[in-house]
């Protein structure tokens, strides 16, 4: 059938849809049902992708689903990053585009970093310490201490953590804190450095109880 026949059947429910469908390989169609319960996105190359294709996506997002559900959060920090201690798991808590977080387990990172503007602000990791001037001893530390005297601009574009992960097909992920024009010495740059020096701690904890 082609896109301006106003029926298609979905080539994975069966139902009948109309004009409110999605294309996939072999000129067949997937109905929004179907595409939402197979996780897909604006981003994804449904029409490169085959039957079989979306039927294992469905059954993935599905077990990622009943993960989330089991998911019980023992720490918040702010919008960022949840950890579930009892069972070992921690989500970003904002999805990318709308989805749905994913659930990592501890053992999933490999390494972090903070950066800001696009430059590396300081690590950690699995094996490693902190490093780049980082303190311990209070939240607020960050402002004077993983900076490193680097803040030369009095304007902060970006600030995120980056998350190496254990997956091949997407091996980074990113806690987004500053995405815009921020003053550093304004309250929004410090509650956001603030937010982004817990979860520095917290990750490099979470490393180091995988020794």
């Amino acid at each position: 059938m082609g896109f301006f026949d106003l029926k298609a059947t979905c080539a994975i429910c069966h139902k009948e849809v109309g004009w409110n469908r999605f294309q996939i390989a072999n000129k067949e169609w997937i109905c929004p049902a179907c595409f939402k319960k197979a996780g897909f996105n604006a981003l994804t190359p449904i029409r490169k992708m085959t039957i079989d294709d979306i039927k294992t996506a469905m059954n993935s997002q599905q077990a990622k689903n009943k993960e989330l559900n089991s998911f019980n959060a023992t720490k918040k920090i702010g919008g960022y990053l949840e950890i579930d201690d009892n069972k070992q798991l921690w989500l970003i808590s904002k999805g990318f585009l709308g989805k749905k977080p994913k659930v990592y387990k501890y053992s999933d990172i490999i390494d972090f970093e903070l950066l800001e503007d696009g430059e590396t602000i300081t690590k950690g990791g699995l094996g490693r310490a902190l490093a780049g001037g980082i303190l311990f001893g209070g939240v607020g530390a960050i402002v004077g201490g993983v900076t490193g005297g680097k803040r030369t601009k009095p304007i902060c574009n970006s600030l995120k953590i980056k998350i190496t992960v254990k997956d091949i097909n997407d091996p980074a992920v990113y806690i987004n804190f500053i995405e815009g024009k921020a003053k550093k010495n304004g309250i929004i740059y410090k509650i956001a450095s603030e937010s982004a020096q817990e979860c520095l701690s917290t990750l490099q904890l979470i490393c180091d109880s995988q020794k």
